[in-house]
């Protein structure tokens, strides 16, 4: 099973990967709207996707979260799992 911060992470790549898609930058309050979770919990998912080059994250006024349009196809689920649970998720099996 996914980890709650897992389930969050994969929802908010999704997020920003259709608004990246639209060339359209979000905030960390709007990613915490979208996918129903804490604001200061889905920072530190945001930070983990960021680490993990999954997201990048962008200062300033025009500033918020977005994924460039041609990696979003490249990008793979166990990408996002690893960067929030790592790889312990497929030791338990």
């Amino acid at each position: 099973m996914f980890s709650k911060a897992c389930e969050y992470g994969i929802k908010a790549s999704i997020f920003v990967a259709l608004n990246s898609y639209k060339g359209k930058r979000v905030s960390p309050k709007e990613i915490s709207e979208e996918i129903d979770s804490p604001k200061a919990f889905t920072a530190k998912i945001l930070q983990d996707l960021v680490r993990h080059n999954i997201i990048n994250s962008i200062q300033g006024a025009y500033g918020g979260f977005e994924i460039e349009k041609s990696k979003i196809p490249s990008i793979k689920l166990a990408q996002i799992v690893n960067a929030i649970d790592g790889d312990k998720i497929y030791k338990g099996c």
